[in-house]
């Protein structure tokens, strides 16, 4: 779950980067089909994929052959409704249809209705799977941008995480369902944030600088500065502590939190009598090594070069070292580590070098990456005037001699296509290859998504089972069973 977490995380950013001004015309087509599905259209989505005969270095060849057999002649199909219309207000409907030439396989459907999430289907037998959801981020707007779209499924993952998860007594409650609470809060809250962490901000500058050493580097017949900060556990417990003490004082924070928190919550984080344990957890902390920030200037007191680590608990430490127009950044676990080169940038192309060593295996390289959107444009055909978009992605990565596994080539290439006016249907096509170098094996997938005009949803029907209120192995059982379900359509 923390995984998927995480990805939501990341697709919540980057489609929040996509989204451009409201007017019609120059709207990002993505941003458009977002507008029309908050507003009662469908969205239609299909994905397929074409896998080669040679079987690529990663896999067995019985996994891949039978990847293939899935894959042959078979495609995913969606389709997602919002409703905006009277008494089914906020109802939502997503479809999953495993199709393979004409035949259905199976069918999955995921309903909002009201405070709930159901889930039924082929795969979930006679039973209605049910899980809590909440509509104010899908109702606080007349209609959703993309990157509203992006804030509710935030919201919803934290959610479903904490319901999933819930803690049992005596059990200290994560922080997943508060963080996309507070992630997806709007202006005016985020504002107040802001101004009550400008404290905290300038305690840490300050104790930064009064804790920085500069010296002095000889540079040819020059001299040039230096400007270095270490720290070890002890010295950075003792500012958290600071910061910790800061916070239980701090009227204006705890209010603005609290009302964020459930109650499990906020007995554990915001009330100051927890303020004693924290400490203790402080100092006890022992970190794999000391917190570095160290800069040095050139002759014209420009920065020259930065190297800086940052240790964690559990034996972590993230290194980053910037000079000469490259950035280095390096991670470091007990059981492996990382490293890779960044020159560059994704306008111009990006390239460097990548290193991987853990228990099992080592591998490194070299890499380019490099990436294009276009803006819309308006363009006639003999179907009329259209805008259309358009954009491509490219990921090229050659190994270093001695290595195990190929070179390779992952290209990704975005069409976009809608009519003049924002209610006309629109296509949003992505096609992502990837290719062993030299004839090697291959990977095609496509993805085909586009709006059409409403279609009605539909009602379940089966006995009814609270997901979240089972044990962690009773809902294994329930997807083994599912998956078994799905297993047997192939």
């Amino acid at each position: 779950m923390k995984r998927v977490l995480a990805l939501l995380a990341c697709a919540v950013l980057t489609l929040t980067g996509c989204a451009l001004a409201e007017d019609p015309a120059h709207t990002d087509i993505a941003a458009l089909m977002a507008r029309q599905v908050s507003s009662n259209c469908v969205l239609r989505g299909q994905v397929t994929a074409e896998l080669s005969e040679q079987t690529p270095f990663f896999a067995s060849s019985e996994l891949w052959d039978l990847l293939r057999s899935w894959t042959a002649d078979t495609a995913l199909e969606t389709t997602y409704i919002f409703s905006r219309a009277g008494q089914t207000l906020g109802n939502s409907q997503a479809s999953l249809y495993l199709k393979r030439g004409e035949d259905t396989l199976s069918t999955l459907r995921i309903s909002g209705r009201g405070e709930e999430w159901q889930i039924f289907g082929d795969a979930t037998g006679e039973r209605v799977w049910t899980l809590p959801r909440q509509t104010d981020l899908l109702l606080r707007d007349k209609y959703l941008t993309l990157p509203g779209w992006g804030q509710a499924l935030l919201r919803a993952a934290g959610v479903l995480e904490a319901s999933l998860n819930a803690p049992e007594e005596g059990q200290w409650p994560a922080l997943y369902r508060f963080l996309s609470a507070a992630a997806t809060q709007d202006a005016e809250w985020r504002q107040a944030f802001e101004i009550c962490l400008r404290p905290y901000v300038e305690q840490v500058s300050s104790w930064l600088n009064e804790r920085s050493r500069v010296y002095l580097v000889r540079s040819g017949d020059s001299l040039t500065t230096g400007s270095e900060v270490r720290l070890d556990s002890d010295a950075l417990a003792e500012e958290a502590l600071a910061l910790l003490n800061m916070f239980y004082n701090d009227r204006t924070m705890l209010s603005l939190l609290r009302p964020l928190m459930t109650k499990l919550e906020a007995e554990a984080y915001l009330e100051p009598g927890m303020q004693l344990l924290f400490e203790s957890v402080l100092r006890s902390m022992r970190l794999p090594g000391e917190f570095v920030l160290d800069r040095r200037y050139d002759a014209a007191g420009e920065l020259e070069r930065l190297e800086a680590a940052f240790p964690l608990p559990g034996g972590v430490t993230l290194h980053w070292t910037q000079t000469g127009g490259i950035d280095i950044l390096r991670l470091e676990t007990p059981a492996f580590s990382a490293e890779i080169s960044l020159t560059g940038t994704v306008a111009s192309g990006l390239s460097g070098a990548f290193t991987l060593n853990c228990q099992e295996a080592s591998y490194s390289g070299k890499y380019q990456l490099s990436a294009e959107f276009q803006p819309v444009y308006e363009e006639e055909d003999a179907a009329g005037r259209s805008r259309r978009q358009s954009g491509m992605g490219s990921l090229i990565i050659q190994p270093d001699a001695g290595q195990t596994f190929p070179a390779m080539t992952l290209t990704a290439t975005l069409a976009a296509r809608s009519g003049l006016q924002t209610d006309q249907s629109a296509h949003w096509n992505l096609d992502i290859d990837w290719q062993e170098l030299g004839g090697g094996a291959y990977a095609h997938i496509a993805l085909k998504t586009r709006t059409g005009a409403p279609i009605q949803q539909v009602e379940a029907a089966g006995e009814r089972v609270d997901f979240a209120a089972l044990t962690p192995q009773e809902r294994r059982a329930l997807l083994d069973a599912a998956a078994e379900r799905i297993g047997n359509t192939h």
